[in-house]
C-alpha cells in the first residue's frame, strides 16, 4: 500500500471535500462525544451491570472508567483550533479512536452486561460467547482489510479512471464474502446464545443483539477510516491548510473550501 500514489485515494477524499469530515466538524464531534461517553458509562454500570452474572464487573468498569476520562480529555483539548490546525491527522486518528469506542466497545460491553442479567446466564457462559464475538469482529475485520486492499490495488478509488466509474458496480461483489462470513457468524452466535441463553422477553433480547450488530457494522467501517489516517500522514493533499481549506490534487485546481 505504501507504493501506491496519493491518486489510487482520491475517491477517499470526497467527505473531506463535502466539509462532513472537516477538522471544525471534527472538533463539533469530539466535543459532543464528551457527554455521550459519560451517559454510556452510566447506563453501563447502572442500567446494564445491574444483577448481571458477567464476571469481574468492578474491574471492567475501573477500565472503562479510565478510558472516558482519557477520551474525554482528548476531546476536548482537539476540539480546540488551535490544536486540530498543528497535527489534524491526529485529530482524524482521535476521532477513529472515540467512534471505535462508543460504538463497539460500549456497545459490546451492554450488550454482554444485559445477555448475563438472564438467569440461566453463568459466568463461564458469558465468556465463552465473549470470545466468540470478539473472533466474528476479528474475522469481519480482517477480511474488510483485505477487500479493501483489493480494490485499492486494481485502482477502484482512482478519481475519474475507469474503476471510478465501476467501483459501485465492483464493490457491490466484493460485498459477498464479508457478508457470507458476517451473516454466517452472527448467526451460528445467535444459534448458540438462544440454546444457552433463555431471554425474559423480546425486549431484553433486542436489547443484547442490537448492540452487537451496532459493533459489527462499526468494525467494518474500521478499515476505511485507517486508511484516511494513513492518507493524512503521508500526502498533504488529505490535510487542511492553516485557512480552512483542503489541498487540491492539482496545483491548477481552486483549493476547496471547507468551514
Amino acid at each position: 500500500m505504501s507504493k501506491l500514489t496519493v491518486d489510487h485515494y482520491a475517491v477517499l477524499r470526497k467527505p473531506l471535500e463535502s466539509g462532513r469530515q472537516s477538522p471544525k466538524k471534527l472538533a463539533e464531534a469530539l466535543f459532543l462525544s464528551v457527554p455521550i461517553v459519560w451517559l454510556l458509562y452510566v447506563l453501563t454500570y447502572t442500567v446494564g451491570s445491574d444483577s448481571t452474572n458477567y464476571p469481574n464487573v468492578e474491574k471492567l468498569q475501573t477500565i472503562q472508567f479510565s478510558m472516558t476520562v482519557v477520551i474525554s480529555i482528548l476531546s476536548i483539548v482537539f476540539a480546540v483550533p488551535f490544536i486540530y490546525k498543528k497535527i489534524g491527522w491526529l485529530q482524524y486518528a482521535l476521532t477513529v479512536i472515540v467512534s471505535q469506542f462508543i460504538f463497539t466497545l460500549c456497545q459490546f460491553t451492554l450488550a454482554f452486561f444485559f445477555m448475563g442479567q438472564q438467569g440461566n446466564a453463568s459466568g463461564e457462559i458469558l465468556i465463552k460467547l465473549t470470545y466468540y464475538a470478539i473472533i466474528l469482529g476479528v474475522l469481519i475485520l480482517l477480511v474488510t482489510s483485505i477487500r479493501f486492499a483489493i480494490l485499492l490495488r486494481k485502482g477502484a478509488y482512482k478519481k475519474g479512471s475507469s474503476k471510478d466509474v465501476t467501483r459501485s458496480k465492483f464493490e457491490t461483489k466484493s460485498y459477498v464474502p464479508i457478508a457470507v462470513i458476517a451473516s454466517t457468524g452472527f448467526f451460528l452466535l445467535l444459534q448458540y446464545t438462544i440454546r444457552t441463553i433463555q431471554f425474559a422477553s423480546l425486549e431484553e433480547a433486542i436489547l443484547t443483539y442490537l448492540p452487537l450488530l451496532i459493533a459489527y457494522v462499526t468494525i467494518f467501517v474500521l478499515p476505511e477510516q485507517l486508511v484516511i489516517v494513513f492518507c493524512k500522514i503521508r500526502f498533504k493533499e488529505f490535510n487542511y491548510d492553516s485557512r480552512g481549506y483542503l489541498y487540491s490534487l492539482e496545483s491548477t485546481e481552486k483549493n476547496i473550501k471547507n468551514g
